[in-house]
């Protein structure tokens, strides 16, 4: 193994190369566990914003005059250029240096979250989501490949441990601290608060990123695939685009023609992908990934699954508030619940896993679908009653607690070490790009069932809003049974010689 090392003063950060013959990297000498605190810092809020903006969805529609088609936009947004430049993020930190590539993405994301604080227009919100997108892409990778470069054996173990409940405490909090901010906020701001309070967070992690965090880099690190992810940013934008502005100008032939240009264009990504990989160079997704069964079976599980996740939120969203009337304050207590769910079963499901084996991953899938059930019935008899909404949202936490992690590390699981990374970044980039996906094909539904006047009675608002749950969430059920037979189907080839 090749280091190099140059000291600096004592109130600058350690910079430090290191490279091994395998490529991989190794822990190294500096303040690890400060520079863990700022990247962490990173981590928060990127998770908070996830979160957080469910709960706004509805008063940034009414102030800014949005359609149905735009609130859509608010959350996909954000998720495509964060998903298509996720891959690419990791690889200019390897290049660039990853303290670098954090404080950069650190300055796009509080940048953009003051854009979108003190949007006039849904036009200037979306792109100003587009840009925290970007910016979440550059800056996460980096707090991955630095705890894992940074620590190692029961270090590492711990650092991710922290890692994860800083998730866990994002997800908690976050949709709470949203109808706090809102119905409470200062100087009437509003559901601008819920980006503005992104940017004095931002800048501390800004200053102390700048002194705290170790810089590390791979000094051979690969040339970036630009030129496939515009090519997947093409076919992304064809697929999911037009389901989503169609209905808004009455479904007209464009609508169909173009999600299905999007079929060539993706056959093409793959296509340039493989040759570029067959020449040498360093694709941003190795479709030879895909020769691997389990690998196969796993990544569409999780697709599927992530696209049931927050395109449920969405529609909840929608009856919590303009169905049901209830302050964004009152929505986020309602969705709490299942932050506090998800946090524990994340916490119990390596014991589970360990007692039940894979069953433990299709337990959690199980659950989550009877959260759907439980959600279908009572939008559909009796869509004011909070209790049942509250156990559908108790339930729909516990399953995403157990699954998550389970299935992260059962895919991951059947990756040869030298195609680790890779395969990281592909499940990585496909939860982000199920969610997008299952927020246009949720959002066509919802919106098409809901009620397109304000002029009716608590009563039949409630029950009219309550269908459009119903009716959308068939979709989300439907995915989570898909992804019950990818899990299983992975389950079953789990063990087995693989086929590569």
């Amino acid at each position: 193994m090749s280091i190099s090392r140059t000291d600096a003063a004592a109130s600058r950060p350690q910079h430090i190369d290191l490279v091994s013959e395998t490529g991989e990297t190794r822990s190294c000498h500096g303040n690890r566990w400060l520079s863990l605190s700022v990247l962490l810092v990173g981590n928060f809020v990127t998770v908070l914003d996830l979160f957080i903006v469910n709960v706004a969805l509805d008063n940034m529609r009414g102030s800014l005059h949005a359609t149905a088609a735009e609130v859509q936009l608010f959350i996909v947004g954000y998720s495509v250029p964060y998903g298509v430049m996720l891959l690419n993020g990791a690889r200019l930190g390897d290049l660039y240096g990853r303290r670098r590539l954090f404080l950069i993405g650190m300055a796009v994301f509080t940048i953009a979250s003051a854009l979108c604080g003190f949007a006039q227009s849904p036009a200037m919100l979306i792109g100003a989501r587009a840009l925290q997108g970007v910016g979440a892409a550059l800056l996460m990778p980096q707090v991955f490949t630095s705890l894992r470069i940074l620590f190692d054996g029961e270090q590492r173990r711990r650092a991710f441990g922290i890692m994860g409940a800083v998730q866990g405490v994002a997800a908690c909090i976050s949709q709470l601290a949203g109808g706090v901010l809102i119905d409470y906020g200062v100087a009437d701001l509003g559901w601008r608060l819920v980006f503005l309070i992104n940017v004095p967070i931002g800048i501390v992690a800004l200053i102390a990123g700048r002194f705290l965090i170790v810089e590390t880099r791979a000094p051979g690190a690969a040339r970036l695939d630009l030129r496939g992810a515009v090519i997947a940013a093409i076919g992304l934008a064809l697929l999911l685009l037009p389901f989503m502005e169609g209905q808004d100008y009455g479904w007209p032939w464009w609508s169909l023609a173009l999600p299905a240009l999007s079929i060539p264009v993706f056959v093409y990504f793959a296509y340039y992908e493989r040759r570029l990989s067959a020449g040498g160079g360093i694709p941003i997704i190795d479709v030879s990934l895909f020769r691997n069964i389990r690998f196969v079976y796993g990544v569409a599980g999780i697709f599927l699954f992530y696209s049931a996740i927050s395109s449920f939120f969405l529609s909840l969203t929608m009856l919590l508030q303009p169905g049901l009337g209830l302050s964004p304050l009152w929505a986020g207590a309602v969705f709490t619940p299942s932050a506090v769910t998800f946090f524990a079963a994340a916490l119990i499901s390596p014991k589970l896993a360990a007692a039940i084996g894979h069953r433990a991953l299709l337990t959690g899938v199980a659950i989550f679908g009877l959260s759907l059930l439980v959600a279908i019935a009572t939008g559909a008899l009796a869509p004011a009653n909070l209790s049942l909404l509250i156990i559908a949202l108790m339930l729909n936490g516990a399953g995403q607690g157990l699954v998550i992690p389970l299935a992260l590390n059962t895919v991951l699981g059947g990756v040869r070490n030298d195609q680790a990374g890779m395969g990281s970044g592909i499940v990585s980039t496909l939860q982000v790009m199920g969610t997008s996906f299952g927020v246009a094909i949720v959002g066509v539904l919802f919106f098409s069932f809901a009620p397109q006047t304000a002029d009716l009675a608590p009563g039949a608002r409630a029950a009219a809003f309550g269908h459009a749950l119903s009716m959308a969430t068939i979709y989300n059920l439907i995915a989570v049974v898909a992804s019950f037979v990818g899990f299983h189907l992975l389950t079953r080839a789990t063990g087995r010689p693989s086929r590569e």
